[in-house]
């Protein structure tokens, strides 16, 4: 077991995290070491420059205090790895596997628990060790969790160790989540001025805005002369030139072509008189000319941070100290190139935030526009098909045309229903998809409401020959809603269901509450269904069948798109069950009553007639 590496490897610069981080790790360790029945658990988190820290040990250990907040290197506890055998997220490692070159590699460094030698193979040795290596999302290795001294000094089989690995799964992810999270903090508190401004209402929607302001706060922050902020994509703005160097465009390009190459290798550059650091394409063809910008400007040294998101160089971040400043050190390099990363992340969202704007704006326009050419168009249709319809109908019914002219007269009136239909229903359509009015919410109980379809319905499902069944609960069902919006979408289901159906078939509508409290309208009928293909279709507005059954029957095309809508706005679902020939089944559900409007009370037996098969698809 692996406790730490005393001696000239330990050192105390490191301390990871505040004590609330340290209490979470230390629960981490007790709850595997508890679960797995070990009685030592340790956790190392790999920091940088190759070297591990103690951050959370568990159990009897007189050296635990000690041992927090020392770091090793990585590379030898990779090494004694390599004898192992993996099973999972572990790695198991008993005494006799470790090679000669390893047993000389850790003397020394490890500490050897105090519990006897037996001689049993199949008891625990005191240099056995079971260690699992925890990597984040992109495998990169973020921890070391070892387990030690199990409870029955017995070592584990290979079942048992898989079993361990699987039981300890959550506690790793919740590690790789503890370490992220504290670095996570640590950024945050390194370059809380940069959070600051990136969270600012005027950054967030002005990238110049937040360009300048960033220039004004990191000069302080980061203790130089002069700073500059230069983004390759910087619409309508100039090119700056804070720090006075007075670049030509070849310059400057090459200055950006070496910045993209240190995004990409995530290292920053140290420009100085003398040489150019970390870019040696740059130094071979630009050193004399920066040597003497430099030597001109007065400046001991420039770095330049690359800024960026994800895989993308938007620009550099360039950072001048005069002649006689203290020089850089390899963790203000590190800082710039963090402040390079979360300056990128500013400057994305604000373009992007720029573009949403934009297009959200251009959405609003053409919704408004649509919804404005939706009234128009149905206002001044309405009244020359007013004026048509009237007349069609005086026609059909006068005594002064032959029978041809009157049939030619049903025929319009026919016309003008059917577009009276569309006009109702894309009237309907605007209604309940403008944003801009809401639906009227209140307590309303649909069993009433079908009730009512049911009878509004009756007439036409008859003279069809069509059998309409109300099944389901008889007691309330209450919900949250518009009762006009739900009563047009109840209505559209039903009216769907008689057209589509034939002669003879069957309709069953009604209520159901789920146990959580949640409502559902259902309607299945019996009639001609509808194919798979056309089911991916069937909430577009104007959609109609491909059936060419279903075509010769009068429809919009767009009762289910009404639907959807009406569902939508009360937070609700659609589901659709058919096959072609065999009928359709159609379910509305409802979310529970908010908290503080609590439903009435379920009933003590249900009143549906057959359980829940009559909401079954076809």
């Amino acid at each position: 077991m692996d406790q730490g590496r005393p001696g000239e490897r330990r050192t105390r610069d490191l301390s990871w995290g505040d004590a609330r981080a340290r209490a979470l790790m230390h629960a981490l360790a007790r709850d595997a070491a508890t679960r797995a029945g070990f009685r030592v658990c340790a956790i190392e988190v790999v920091r940088p420059k190759g070297l591990l820290e103690f951050v959370a040990i568990y159990g009897d250990m007189t050296s635990a205090e000690e041992r927090l907040g020392t770091a090793s290197r990585l590379a030898d506890m990779q090494a004694a790895f390599a004898d192992g055998e993996p099973f999972g997220h572990f790695i198991w490692i008993p005494d006799e596997s470790f090679s000669d070159a390893t047993r000389e590699l850790i003397d020394g460094v490890v500490v050897v628990p105090d519990i006897p030698t037996t001689g049993n193979p199949d008891d625990w040795h005191p240099m056995d060790m079971l260690v699992a290596q925890i990597a984040d999302e992109r495998g990169d290795l973020r921890a070391l969790l070892y387990l030690d001294v199990p409870s029955d000094l017995r070592r584990p089989d290979k079942d048992r160790l898989l079993e361990i690995s699987d039981e300890l799964a959550m506690t790793l992810r919740s590690v790789v989540t503890a370490v992220e999270r504290e670095e996570f903090a640590d950024h945050m508190r390194v370059i809380r001025a940069t959070r600051r401004l990136a969270r600012s209402n005027p950054a967030r929607h002005d990238v110049h805005h937040l360009l300048r302001e960033a220039r004004s706060t990191l000069l302080g922050a980061l203790s130089v002369d002069e700073l500059e902020i230069h983004v390759f994509l910087d619409e309508g703005g100039e090119t700056p030139d804070s720090l006075g160097l007075g670049m030509a465009p070849d310059v400057r390009q090459a200055l950006d072509e070496a910045a993209a190459r240190a995004w990409a290798d995530q290292r920053v550059l140290i420009i100085e008189p003398t040489q150019i650091w970390g870019d040696p394409e740059l130094e071979a063809s630009h050193s004399g000319w920066f040597a003497t910008a430099l030597g001109d400007a007065g400046f001991e040294a420039v770095v330049v941070a690359p800024v960026g998101v994800d895989d993308e160089v938007l620009g550099m971040l360039m950072a001048a100290r005069r002649t006689g400043s203290r020089r850089w050190t390899d963790g203000e390099g590190v800082a710039a190139l963090e402040l390079g990363h979360d300056l990128g992340r500013a400057i994305a969202n604000a373009h992007a935030t720029q573009r949403e704007r934009r297009l959200l704006e251009e959405l609003r326009e053409l919704e408004e526009a649509r919804h404005r050419f939706l009234r128009e168009l149905t206002h001044e249709i309405n009244n020359p098909m007013t004026v048509i319809a009237a007349n069609a109908e005086f026609l059909a019914a006068s005594e002064i045309v032959d029978e041809r002219d009157a049939r030619r007269a049903q025929a319009i009136l026919r016309g003008t229903e059917r577009l009276g239909d569309l006009l109702e229903g894309l009237a309907m359509l605007s209604r309940v998809s403008d944003p801009q009015h809401p639906p009227t919410m209140k307590r309303i109980d649909l069993v009433p409401i079908v009730d009512q379809t049911l009878g509004s319905m009756a007439a036409v499902a008859e003279k069809a020959g069509i059998i309409l069944h109300l099944v389901g609960e008889t007691g309330a069902a209450v919900v949250h809603a518009d009762a006009r919006e739900v009563a047009g979408a109840i209505n559209n289901l039903v009216d769907n269901a008689v057209k589509y159906s034939n002669a003879g078939d069957e309709i069953w509508l009604g209520v159901e509450r789920g146990p959580d409290g949640a409502v559902t309208f259902g309607c299945r009928d019996e009639g001609i269904g509808i194919s798979e293909a056309d089911q991916a279709n069937l909430f577009a507005p104007l959609f109609r069948s491909t059936n060419e059954e279903a075509l010769r029957r009068p429809g919009t095309g767009l009762g289910l798109g009404i639907v959807r809508e009406i569902m939508q706005r009360h937070g609700g679902t659609v589901e659709v069950e058919s096959r072609l020939g065999r009928g359709t089944s159609v379910r509305l559900h409802f979310p529970p009553l908010p908290q503080d409007e609590p439903g009435p009370p379920l009933p003590r037996t249900s009143s549906t007639q057959a359980g829940t098969r009559w909401l079954a698809g076809p």
